[in-house]
C-alpha cells in the first residue's frame, strides 16, 4: 500500500519552477530551479517550453526497392542452388558472373538493410553448402 501512495506522489514531485531575475552584481540574467537566495530580488516565474521533439531522420531507401532487391537476391541464389555442382566446382565462367551479380545484389541490399546482412550470409553459405555437398 505505501508503495502505491509513493507512486501517485511521484509525479506530483516531478513538476518544477524556473525562476528568472537579473544578478545586480554582474548585470546578467540568471536562471534557476530555485529562487535567489538574496530576498532583495524579486524573481519572476517563467514559463518552461521544452525543445521540439527530434525528428525522425529521413529513408534512405524507399521500402519497395529494397523488397524488390530482395527478391532478386533471393531468385539469383535459388538460380545458383539449381547449378550442378561439378560446374560450381569448375568455376565457370557462368558460375563466376552469377555469383558476381548475386554479391552485388547483396552488398546493395547490406547497404539499404543492414540489419538483415547478418541473416543474408548465413542463408548464402547454406545455399552454398547444400549445393556443394549434394550427389551429382
Amino acid at each position: 500500500m505505501r508503495f502505491a501512495w509513493l507512486l501517485l506522489w511521484l509525479p506530483l514531485s516531478a513538476h518544477a519552477d524556473l525562476y528568472r531575475w537579473i544578478d545586480p552584481a554582474t548585470g546578467t540574467p540568471k536562471y534557476s530551479t530555485l529562487p535567489p537566495s538574496d530576498p532583495r530580488i524579486e524573481p519572476e516565474v517563467v514559463q518552461y517550453k521544452a525543445p521540439p521533439p527530434p525528428k525522425p531522420p529521413p529513408a534512405t531507401a524507399k521500402p519497395a526497392a529494397s523488397a524488390e532487391l530482395e527478391a532478386r537476391w533471393r531468385s539469383l541464389a535459388a538460380q545458383l542452388a539449381s547449378i550442378p555442382a561439378e560446374e560450381l566446382k569448375s568455376g565457370s565462367d557462368r558460375v563466376r558472373q552469377h555469383v558476381q551479380a548475386l554479391e552485388a545484389a547483396r552488398t546493395e541490399l547490406d547497404r539499404l538493410d543492414p540489419a538483415g546482412a547478418s541473416r543474408r550470409s548465413a542463408e548464402m553459405a547454406a545455399i552454398m553448402q547444400r549445393s556443394l555437398n549434394r550427389p551429382p
